[in-house]
């Protein structure tokens, strides 16, 4: 019996990978948009709790094209209130919900808060506040990337 050498094993491993891959593709891929999609929901209801945002008195600033999705600079800035609250959501990561901050109304300051965030690829990113009286602020920008920081 001959032996199997590495390359061969790689080679044959890869066959195998393509024929799953791409035997079902349509299938694993309308599975995993759904899936994603429920994870981007449950992440979004979590921090909303199902309440609607009121727009414009937040405001998530990121660029429109990111070249490298393992460094996407975002920042929320809060205008005419201090939050207590801070969430980011980007949809389309494996978790989508990217940080929370609880605020203490004594070092809230100027109501803004920056990062640098990884992002798998192109979505939808959200940034949800509350203020001292439990009003939900909320912002929303699509942020493309060319290149996946999420591994």
């Amino acid at each position: 019996m001959e032996s199997l050498n590495r390359r061969d094993f790689i080679k044959a491993a890869g066959y195998v990978g393509a024929a799953v891959a791409f035997g079902g593709r349509g299938l694993a891929f309308a599975d995993e948009a759904a899936e994603q999609k429920a994870k981007s929901d449950a992440a979004v209801k979590e921090i909303t709790g199902g309440k609607e945002a009121a727009k414009g008195s937040l405001a998530l600033v990121a660029p429109d094209i990111a070249e490298n999705g393992a460094v996407v600079p975002v920042s929320i800035e809060a205008k005419g209130f201090t939050p207590s609250r801070i969430a980011l959501i980007v949809d389309e990561n494996p978790v989508p919900l990217i940080f929370e901050v609880k605020v203490s109304g004594k070092y809230a300051g100027d109501g803004a808060i920056s990062s640098r965030i990884r992002m798998r690829r192109t979505s939808t990113v959200r940034a949800y506040a509350y203020d001292a009286r439990g009003v939900l602020h909320g912002d929303m920008k699509t942020v493309k990337v060319t290149i996946g920081g999420c591994g």
